[in-house]
């Protein structure tokens, strides 16, 4: 193993050597001669170490970043996901029977929404209008049900100020990859070559869809040559995909067509609140309680997984009770709720439900 020595040990280092190679000589004297050059020695050598330490990280995909990690990834494949745009349907009301033309623009907050294509309202004047937001990232994603509102309303007479998004949501929307996930793509590649097939290549699919933070894929027993994918996005509330995001990792999914299964199915997993109750906080506070909360959540996505029948998973309790122990400033805790192991199936995924500080 390979350590970047200190200015002192290097230079102590070069002073040894002079005494070694060059009789008679010492290279601790102040007004020495030697002892200029041993310093001047020293400095290049301690930055050739400082340029060694910092090259060495990235010879591996494990530890490389920036541009580094994009060519290790590059190399078998793996590019980084792009931010990519929100889309989905919602619903408004316009002049019975009329086509409205593709390009309508709406907006929330400071996002812009264009429709996608020609919509046509019914005979009561109601219309679904296909949206794409105008920019991208994970602000660009809206739950249903949220209101947007018409931009140039004189350009589209007839049609209602304001439209509602369709059940499912604005999905799709996703911020530039950081090189943590396009490290964690990187070696999963390397450790699951592609199989035409298999479980592991699915997975590679869902997460190199932008947005993806997690991807678990299962054969389905009742029914041969199926595939399901769960997986979480970003962006959303405890990470559940909503349908748009479903639907977005799905057209990945058709995009592969890989040749050993039938059908691969993109769903998101069913969040399974977890209700915890913890008595003889030392230190109660609104920060401990955040920072106790925002670990038990981690924990739920660094070492959780959903579950389904002939496949579950188990939730350990003394896994919460260790995110509560590491949560900064809690010292002491006793764990009343969950009182047992949690075992998930059905496709569930543990989610922080009602916290109570007894």
């Amino acid at each position: 193993m390979w350590f970047k020595r200190s200015l002192d040990a290097t230079g102590a280092a070069v002073r040894a050597a002079f005494r070694q190679y060059l009789p008679g000589t010492d290279a601790a004297p102040k007004n020495s001669f030697v002892t200029v050059i041993g310093k001047v020695v020293a400095l290049i050598a301690n930055e050739l170490e400082l340029r060694i330490a910092a090259i060495l990280p990235q010879l591996f995909l494990s530890t490389a970043t920036g541009i580094w990690l994009e060519r290790h990834c590059a190399e078998i494949g793996i590019t980084r996901r792009p931010a990519a745009s929100a889309s989905g349907t919602i619903e408004a009301t316009g002049t019975p029977s009329a086509t409205y033309a593709a390009g309508i623009r709406f907006s929330i907050g400071n996002v812009i929404y264009e429709s996608t294509a020609s919509a046509t309202a019914d005979g009561s004047g109601n219309l679904s209008i296909a949206i794409t937001a105008t920019s991208k990232g994970v602000s660009t994603n809206r739950d249903a049900a949220a209101m947007l509102s018409l931009l140039d309303p004189l350009s589209w007479p007839g049609l209602s100020s304001t439209a509602t998004v369709a059940a499912g949501g604005l999905g799709g929307g996703a911020d530039t990859e950081g090189d943590a996930g396009l490290r964690a793509r990187g070696l999963q590649r390397k450790a699951n070559p592609p199989q035409g097939g298999a479980l592991s290549d699915f997975e590679r699919i869902v997460l190199a869809v932008p947005g993806v933070l997690s991807a678990w894929a299962w054969r389905v027993p009742a029914s041969p040559g199926t595939v399901l994918v769960h997986f979480l996005f970003e962006g959303r509330a405890d990470y559940i995909p909503e349908s748009g995001d479903v639907d977005a990792v799905q057209a990945a999914i058709d995009a592969a067509r890989l040749i050993r299964v039938d059908d691969g199915v993109a769903s998101a997993p069913v969040a399974q609140a977890v209700d915890v109750t913890i008595s003889g906080l030392s230190t109660d506070n609104s920060t401990v309680r955040a920072a106790i909360e925002a670990s038990i959540r981690a924990m739920f996505l660094s070492r959780c997984r959903p579950g389904i029948a002939g496949d579950t998973f188990t939730v350990s309790r003394s896994w919460i009770a260790e995110a509560i122990s590491t949560a900064s400033g809690e010292e002491r805790h006793v764990l009343t709720l969950p009182s047992a192991d949690i075992t998930l199936t059905g496709g569930a995924f543990p989610v922080l439900g009602t916290m109570t500080y007894a």
